[in-house]
């Protein structure tokens, strides 16, 4: 079975339409998430999908990567470690901005995601906020180098070098160097959520 074929089977064992599932998205990525002539693409195998695009197609239907390749020829073909390495010539990253990304540390095969956060100064991450209505999520973050700044809910957290925080990721959280130094952390999100 190819992968844009499974994506479809998935979405309407769920019960959902390409406009459902496109609306779902926009209530999670906001103008970032992918719109209905890009799902109708990628589904119908008019184009490949990237990695940030799946990641996107697994979270509006709620299952993860995993799952979603299983028993199909990219299943075969790549593990996500090399797809990712191979998309993107070296460690898997997601750039929130120029002065803010995450270096993806743990394979597909682990049930968690781990992640060194990057952050020249004035680096900030976006707004996240992982969805309740799929699991409870925790992040654990631990101080690498120089002092970032972490907003959860309401409050803020100035997290240090050996400083461990931890909190529910589904309350809204981003993290932010107001230093002029680089800054960096490790995050473990358990249960993973790509």
């Amino acid at each position: 079975m190819k992968l844009h074929d499974k994506i479809r089977q998935i979405r309407k064992e769920k019960g959902l339409s390409l406009t459902d599932l496109e609306q779902r998205l926009i209530e999670i990525y906001g103008n970032k998430a992918l719109r209905y002539n890009s799902l109708y693409r990628i589904e119908k195998g008019l184009r490949d999908a990237r990695v940030s695009s799946l990641s996107q197609i697994c979270i509006g239907l709620g299952v993860s990567l995993k799952e979603l390749k299983e028993d199909t020829e990219e299943e075969k073909k790549l593990s996500l470690a090399n797809f990712i390495k191979k998309y993107d010539q070296g460690v898997a990253q997601y750039v929130y901005s120029k002065n803010a990304y995450a270096q993806i540390l743990t394979k597909e095969q682990q049930s968690f995601l781990g992640v060194r956060l990057i952050l020249e100064p004035g680096g900030k991450t976006k707004l996240e906020q992982d969805p309740i209505e799929l699991a409870r999520y925790e992040k654990w973050v631990y101080g690498l180098k120089g002092k970032i700044t972490c907003v959860v809910g309401q409050e803020r957290f100035e997290l240090k070098k050996d400083d461990v925080l931890c909190f529910e990721s589904n309350i809204p959280h981003l993290f932010e160097n107001n230093t002029l130094r680089k800054a960096s952390c490790i995050i473990i999100q358990n249960p993973k959520h790509i």
